[in-house]
């Protein structure tokens, strides 16, 4: 089976990955019917297969049967003669004494026997994605303007209520699938990896932003605090030279200059 299985997937990975490996870009779910066969003795004949089917092993070297019996153990289906699988690389959805054609009402599959399980993968999915998406828009660039990280954390948080909504809903199919799901695709590091980002990029833009407030002060101060000894010299000068109003605004801009740099001299430590 993982041979036919990988026949079917390394043109797929080719156009996707440009290689015939598997790169992880999608997830295969195997739907298996043995209508002629009970579920025991189908999974006694072909546990090992079926464990390397679910992990996509097409290496020569048997698992370890261990292994094996730990994974057919780890089985979602709630249904008499079914089992439902799920690894970190795929899903398998088998049912014994049941057909693809008398469980479908199309011609396609998935049956709707195997329905739940699709539905609930694909919710974990597409969450997954929506976060690999806020991630990566959140690592891109920093936001230039304390209105556009408004606007980033909107779309953030609005993304992770609907990765919520998704999960919640996704747990009226299989709660156990979903539980193990999160785990499994990492969806639960995935967002405290996007709740980190997120915090780091507010701190960036809130602390560029004090910044920019406190280089505005410094500057504010030199040119009001020159502007009023400039003033202050203008009065002394004023009170010497009556007459002379070239000494006077001599005065005023010498005192305004020589306090400005005085003040820039002094305050720039500070602001380092």
């Amino acid at each position: 089976m993982v041979a036919q299985l990988w026949r079917v997937l390394a043109p797929i990975n080719q156009a996707i990955a440009g290689e015939p490996t598997w790169s992880g870009q999608y997830f295969p779910v195997t739907v298996l019917r043995a209508p002629q066969h009970p579920l025991a003795d189908v999974v006694e004949r072909y546990g090992p297969e079926l464990v390397r089917l679910l992990f996509l092993d097409h290496a020569r070297w048997p698992l370890k049967p261990a292994l094996v019996r730990e994974e057919l153990e780890r089985d979602y289906c709630a249904r008499e003669g079914g089992m439902t699988l799920l690894a970190r690389r795929s899903g398998i959805d088998l049912h014994a004494r049941e057909s693809l054609a008398e469980d479908d009402t199309y011609a396609d599959p998935p049956p709707r026997s195997a329905l739940p399980f699709v539905i609930t993968l694909e919710l974990l999915l597409l969450e997954r994605t929506v976060l690999q998406h806020l991630y990566e828009r959140l690592s891109r660039g920093t936001p230039e303007s304390v209105n556009e990280l408004l606007v980033l954390k909107q779309v953030v948080l609005d993304g992770l209520e609907e990765y919520y909504g998704a999960i919640t809903t996704a747990t009226r199919f299989s709660d156990a699938v979903t539980a193990d799901g999160e785990r499994l695709f990492g969806l639960a590091d995935l967002y405290d990896a996007v709740m980190d980002r997120l915090e780091a990029v507010s701190f960036e833009i809130t602390t560029r932003y004090q910044k920019r407030m406190t280089v505005l002060q410094f500057w504010l101060t030199i040119v009001f605090g020159a502007t009023e000894i400039g003033f202050i010299a203008s009065s002394i000068a004023t009170w010497h030279y009556r007459t002379e109003l070239g000494l006077v605004l001599a005065w005023t801009i010498g005192g305004a200059v020589v306090s400005g740099l005085g003040l820039a001299a002094l305050l720039r430590g500070k602001v380092k």
